[in-house]
């Protein structure tokens, strides 16, 4: 059972990475996989270490602010090719989880890196790096093509919401914009998907986290290097985050 849950969950990252473009919806992507919304998010939190709807809502954004950074697309074209219908909730979650606005994203990438984090400064009063984090995830050989969450926490383990995050198709390179000052552990999940054959992979948990460190307003805070590990199932519950809460 816990062979076929896990390629459910394989298959559901799939379906996101294919179809985050689309007007996806968490029910019908528990529904492509034959689950129910309850079970899918539970198995899927247990194994991934985030909900389905924030995953999803990850890999959305890392396209976003491509486009931000990259095209002429307009705030309302950008929300909808990542999957929105309403610009202002696009908006609103892309502020939530990056912590600006798309608009201000647009132009803290158009500017220079110092002077973006001075505007950052003071438009919120919240001091930031004054350059992006950058970092590498380091996987065993034989789990290169999982899929891995990066996450910004105040702890060494991932209680409540990340204050950054990213998804990134396989262990790599990875870059966290707009940090905020203080002290933080970036911590990293990985899934496996297929095995160089094509079949779907035994999954095997991996984790790792770098930490803690020191990010400050008046330098670049240095690259960090994670180094995924094997852990058991049940030590995966220390890796679990809650599910954010829903508007009213």
């Amino acid at each position: 059972m816990d062979s076929a849950i896990t390629q459910a969950v394989v298959s559901v990252i799939a379906n996101m990475h294919h179809n985050f473009r689309e007007d996806l919806t968490i029910n019908e992507i528990a529904q492509a996989a034959g689950f129910s919304r309850f079970h899918l998010s539970r198995e899927f939190t247990h194994l991934i270490g985030v909900s389905p709807r924030r995953f999803l809502r990850a890999i959305r954004f890392e396209e976003a602010k491509r486009l931000l950074a990259e095209s002429g697309l307009n705030i309302a074209e950008i929300s909808h090719t990542v999957g929105y219908s309403s610009v202002g909730t696009f908006s609103s979650c892309f502020k939530s989880c990056t912590g600006v606005t798309p608009s201000a994203y647009r132009q803290l990438r158009s500017a220079d890196p110092r002077a973006a984090a001075g505007d950052w400064h003071r438009a919120t009063g919240t001091p930031t790096a004054p350059a992006p984090l950058h970092g590498h995830v380091e996987a065993p050989s034989e789990d290169q093509s999982g899929v891995v969450f990066v996450g910004l926490f105040p702890t060494p383990f991932p209680q409540g919401h990340p204050v950054r995050c990213t998804v990134l198709p396989r262990p790599g390179a990875f870059v966290l914009d707009t940090v905020p000052t203080g002290r933080w552990h970036v911590l990293a999940r990985s899934v496996t998907r297929r095995t160089h054959e094509g079949r779907p992979a035994r999954h095997t948990p991996t984790v790792g986290g770098s930490g803690a460190i020191t990010i400050a307003a008046d330098h670049a805070p240095e690259p960090v290097v994670i180094r995924l590990r094997r852990v058991s199932l049940a030590a995966l519950r220390l890796f679990s985050v809650p599910e954010e809460p829903r508007p009213a």
